[in-house]
């Protein structure tokens, strides 16, 4: 998905909230008239996710601040890590294991604050939510299908304590056949190695950078190492909203997994505000 013109007030708000990890006026002023110069020529034809990691740069270069969201993603794991046993039981009582692990790593992608912030979500509640929720686009058969088949899977992880969902799900695929992917550097509340290491995931499966310091995956600017994989793999998961904006143009088959929390992604879908996907990027049975 290209930049649209709804997603200019989406990031300059944005700018503003981060532009409070300063406590200095002058500085925080700095950045914002940069961030309002800087808007003014955004180059429409690329992904949301290059615009952010360009107002990002401007972040660390203005208030020499490096990882916004540091203390949130580790109270995110936290709070995630206290819930992981009660996840793990309703899978292992689940009649459709797969089926479960997949809507339970579906629920943790409310986990955004790349939009608003989420540390008031009720995660219990939305995980019981998710667990009886319609797919507005569902390709849930399809993936079955695929996953039984494939070797070699690489899942590309969105955000900080979502990253524990995602192992819900990675341990019930077959962790010994599955590399997990992070972000090459903290981009909004993105997941690192940090986070994988917090969240125990590099216990349990092969975790690697993308090589990437944006949010979402433009394949573009990721490693070489991180390309091989992402061509050879026979099944990519894509976690979240940001990997569906940089992703679903990509020629190869790429499952998304993820919630519309944004009006321009549902539009651009055809589905509700708010709908569930679980969607291969070709949108077809």
């Amino acid at each position: 998905m290209r930049i649209q013109l709804e997603c200019i007030p989406c990031l300059i708000r944005h700018g503003f909230d981060i532009s409070a990890q300063t406590a200095d006026p002058a500085v925080r002023e700095q950045f914002m008239r940069e961030v309002l110069a800087w808007a003014s020529h955004l180059n429409y034809d690329q992904f949301p996710p290059l615009a952010a990691r360009e107002m990002y740069a401007m972040l660390r270069r203005i208030t020499g601040i490096h990882d916004p969201f540091v203390k949130v993603k580790e109270i995110s794991n936290q709070k995630a890590l206290a819930m992981y046993p009660a996840m793990k039981a309703k899978v292992e009582t689940s009649v459709d294991r797969l089926d479960t692990a997949l809507r339970i790593a579906l629920s943790g992608n409310m986990i955004d604050y790349g939009r608003s912030a989420a540390d008031g979500l009720d995660m219990d509640r939305v995980v019981s939510r998710f667990l009886g929720a319609s797919f507005a686009i569902d390709h849930r058969d399809r993936f079955r299908q695929k996953s039984s088949e494939a070797r070699d899977i690489l899942y590309l992880l969105d955000n900080a304590g979502e990253i524990v969902f995602d192992r819900v799900l990675i341990e019930e695929l077959g962790p010994d056949r599955v590399v997990s992917v992070v972000r090459g550097a903290p981009i909004i509340n993105d997941v690192t190695m940090k986070d994988a290491e917090q969240a125990g995931l590099v216990d349990v499966c092969r975790v690697m950078s993308s090589g990437s310091n944006a949010s979402g995956t433009p394949v573009s600017i990721c490693s070489d190492e991180f390309k091989d994989l992402f061509h050879r793999a026979d099944l990519v998961i894509a976690k979240g909203q940001g990997n569906y904006e940089s992703l679903h143009e990509e020629e190869r088959e790429v499952f998304h997994l993820f919630v519309a929390k944004c009006p321009v992604i549902a539009v651009e879908v055809g589905v509700a505000e708010g709908s569930a996907l679980a969607c291969f990027n070709d949108l077809r049975h």
